[in-house]
């Protein structure tokens, strides 16, 4: 869906990173895998956010919570019970 809207305002992915003065290939990464400098750039062409158009990538990161972070201590202090043992 970006690739196809940036194509429809008249643009490739080359042509962005290039007039930003970036790797020719940046912009055309971002699609595939974080590149923030490509990722900038669409974002700015597009006049989206960040966040809006890759949350998975620019989201608020989520806190476990304190009963998730001792359950996650408990299982480490009890270690794995196969380790060692004969079959």
């Amino acid at each position: 869906m970006i690739k196809a809207e940036i194509h429809r305002r008249g643009e490739t992915l080359t042509g962005l990173a290039i007039d930003a003065g970036i790797d020719e290939a940046a912009c055309r990464l971002a699609l595939c895998r974080r590149n923030t400098r490509g990722e900038k750039v669409i974002a700015a062409f597009l006049g989206v956010p960040l966040e809006e158009l890759w949350p998975d990538r620019h989201g608020t990161p989520k806190r476990k919570t304190i009963a998730e972070r001792r359950a996650a201590a408990s299982l480490k202090r009890q270690g794995n019970s196969d380790i060692g043992e004969a079959a």
